[in-house]
């Protein structure tokens, strides 16, 4: 597993345990080119990300990273015919916008391919793509959407959430013997920080309501372990098998520097007691809006 670089700090505040600013050009070109000194090759970003997709190509300068974006959300269009020409005009603009750097294409709601239209939606996008080396996919919230989307499309990538709370993927898209459900599905997984609350677990818990058991216990063990929470979070998802990489979103260079150090001396983790059952503790969606 490598890591990956998320953008979407550069485009918007975001993150529900952070400084609660965007980060600026420079510091996100600096990141950028300390990433790729790194070694780091892999970023991901969105059109719904603010304005970052169209501003990242420059932010990169002379570095030939990978990336992966995603499809605008599709869900306030309305019909058919208007789904279908913001999708196609969202495609477009990434391909104007990232050129050869673009890697992945992937829905940003799985909800979208799960509509009565959503084969109609994956044909179209497969041609617009057609020709060049795009892998199309999918972001999901649980791989219960994956594992149905898998069986009516022929996804080649997907992003998921894993983390130490959420650990749906391993129980769900692997047997017991390790392997995977998703034989040819190139994965990459998110929220290994859960947006913040696994670094702070006091401040999360404000945060959080629903959350603060969890956190407590997690504190806890990373205690036990003597291990800082940055190591520990990155620790719990490196057991996951089949996992290309882990994306990490940084609001600063020395933010970012702390988790690469923290990533050269991480070693695998399994702590399935701390896995949460409860949505309202690892879902974004359901958590207080501020």
């Amino acid at each position: 597993m490598e890591l990956a670089l998320g953008t979407v700090q550069f485009g918007l505040a975001y993150g529900a345990v952070g400084s609660g600013r965007q980060v600026d050009p420079e510091s996100a070109a600096a990141i950028l080119d300390d990433a790729w000194q790194q070694g780091l090759r892999w970023l991901d970003t969105a059109a719904a990300y603010g304005d970052i997709e169209q501003r990242l190509a420059g932010l990169c300068g002379p570095h030939r990273f990978r990336i992966a974006s995603k499809i605008r959300p599709l869900a306030t269009a309305g019909d058919a015919g208007a789904r279908a020409a913001l999708m196609t005009g969202s495609v477009t603009q990434s391909l104007e916008r990232l050129g050869d750097r673009l890697r992945v294409l992937m829905f940003h709601s799985a909800a979208d391919l799960l509509a009565d239209d959503g084969e109609a939606l994956w044909a179209q996008a497969r041609k617009l793509v057609q020709g060049r080396d795009i892998r199309l996919g999918v972001s999901c919230y649980s791989p219960i959407e994956l594992l149905r989307l898998r069986e009516r499309l022929d996804i080649e990538f997907a992003q998921l959430p894993a983390n130490a709370f959420d650990q749906r993927l391993l129980q769900t898209l692997h047997d017991p013997a390790g392997r995977t459900r998703l034989d040819g599905v190139v994965i990459h997984v998110r929220s290994v920080f859960l947006q913040g609350l696994l670094l702070a677990p006091g401040r999360g818990a404000q945060r959080v309501p629903a959350a603060a058991a969890a956190l407590q216990r997690w504190q806890a063990r990373c205690d036990q372990a003597d291990l800082e929470p940055t190591v520990a979070a990155l620790g719990a998802v490196q057991p996951l098998p089949g996992v290309q990489a882990c994306v990490v979103g940084v609001e600063s260079l020395a933010q970012w520097q702390g988790i690469r150090q923290a990533w050269s001396h991480t070693r695998p983790l399994e702590w399935p007691d701390l896995a949460c059952a409860d949505p309202q503790v690892y879902d974004p969606r359901m958590w207080p809006k501020t």
